[in-house]
């Protein structure tokens, strides 16, 4: 007995030592650090209720805490604090629907969220609420997804806004980058059709400079600028493209009188103006377009004016009424393209299997400086006759302004068209 009692405590402390020698070497391990630049953990929750170590009481504090490449996951709640992300992350709310995860910083801000790294950024799931310029913003050759999240401004200022921008104005290395899918932009302003509008000149999106983005299957509403902006750098160079697919625009009433859709440099252009050498490809391609309250600021649903690309299976529908007036840079009509400021003309172009349908002035207007004539065949006009103006029949007219080529709108569809996966119209 004594024998097997000895065997077992010698045993035991055989086992005790090779636990210890087991032991990692704490001088050879870096400890956690949960300082901007340290290590940091993989993935890390914010909680403002928690009071436990590795839990984040801010977002801000849980993007410190967390490794590049790591998660940050929001618990819902509303978050006072302008957030600045500056290494790459997934920043994830885990809420349920009738509890949204919102960024409220409270004052005047100059962006609610910035993103300022170059490393792949993505923000899933949030709401953010915003008084300032920006609600998301990236400067630079950044990469940014957004999904499935809200952006809403609240009373934003009266100058130029954004509810998203991603901008690489420099004529720097690297390029940006952006994808902005199933969200919802609101920039919550009012109505009121008046020769000096109430509202700001904010947009939805921006993309400028260098800077390749993705737009697809957003909810864009009440914004006093484009529902989507996209221009090349300020200075006319570079290389800038943009797939705009699948969009839900609305309420976009430019006090500019611009377009939904704008595709072209910033206004006022530069002085004295450098050549105009930028290059890109932008795609409109299956969005629906509409003014639902017949307001008067809405000059054209699609005002292309720069690069290359393809206008297709869009839904142009009412934007444009009687009272629309031209400005600077377009007359009115459902889809314009070309240049009234002396810019190259937009090509190669083709504007194809759309439903034009309902715009009071013009369906289709070509700018003078477009002397190749462009693709507009298998278009629905609103009538089987097909488009009128320069065309045959009692639709939505297609107007060719003096020294422009007239498009080719034959043969036009005989019904619409756009929502179908027809490739001909005969």
């Amino acid at each position: 007995m004594h024998a097997r009692c000895t065997q077992f405590l010698v045993l035991v402390g055989i086992m005790a030592l090779a636990a210890c020698a087991d032991r990692p070497d704490p001088a050879r391990i870096g400890a956690p650090s949960f300082a901007v630049g340290g290590v940091g953990r993989p993935t890390v929750l914010v909680n403002p209720k928690a009071n436990y170590n590795g839990t984040a009481k801010t977002i801000q504090e849980g993007i410190d805490m967390v490794a590049s490449g790591g998660q940050v996951l929001v618990t819902p709640g509303t978050y006072d604090e302008a957030i600045v992300i500056d290494k790459g992350l997934a920043l994830e709310a885990i809420a349920g629907e009738s509890e949204p995860v919102i960024v409220a910083p409270s004052g005047s801000v100059n962006a609610a969220i910035r993103v300022a790294t170059p490393d792949p950024v993505l923000i899933r799931g949030l709401t953010v609420h915003y008084t300032g310029v920006r609600g998301i913003f990236g400067d630079g050759a950044v990469d940014v997804t957004i999904e499935r999240s809200a952006v809403v401004a609240v009373n934003p200022p009266l100058g130029g806004s954004t509810l998203i921008s991603i901008l690489h104005d420099a004529p720097t290395t690297g390029r940006g980058h952006l994808v902005v899918s199933g969200s919802v932009l609101d920039g919550n302003l009012p109505f009121e059709d008046s020769p000096t509008p109430p509202f700001p000149q904010l947009f939805g999106i921006t993309v400028a400079g260098d800077v390749d983005a993705r737009l697809e299957g957003n909810v864009i509403r009440r914004t006093g600028g484009a529902c989507v902006f996209v221009r090349p750098r300020l200075d006319l160079g570079g290389e800038t493209n943009a797939d705009i697919l699948g969009n839900d625009l609305d309420e976009c009433y430019p006090i500019g009188r611009a377009g939904s859709i704008l595709v072209g440099p910033a206004a006022p252009l530069p002085s004295p103006r450098p050549p105009f050498t930028a290059t890109g490809v932008v795609n409109v391609v299956g969005n629906t377009i509409r003014n639902s309250t017949h307001s008067c600021l809405a000059s054209s649903a699609i005002n292309y004016e720069s690069f290359g690309g393809r206008i297709e299976r869009n839904r142009v529908l009412g934007v444009v009424q009687p009272c629309a007036l031209a400005s600077g840079r377009v007359v009115p009509a459902g889809i314009w393209v070309g240049s009234l400021r002396g810019l190259p003309a937009a090509a190669p172009i083709t504007v194809r299997f759309n439903d034009i349908e309902g715009n009071a002035q013009a369906g289709l207007r070509v700018a003078s400086n477009m002397t190749t004539a462009i693709d507009a065949s298998c278009n629905w006009w609103g009538s089987a006759s097909g488009p009128s103006g320069a065309g045959p029949g009692s639709g939505d007219a297609v107007v060719v302004e003096a020294g422009a080529a007239t498009p080719a709108f034959l043969p036009f569809a005989l019904a619409q068209i756009a929502g179908t996966d027809a490739t001909s119209c005969e």
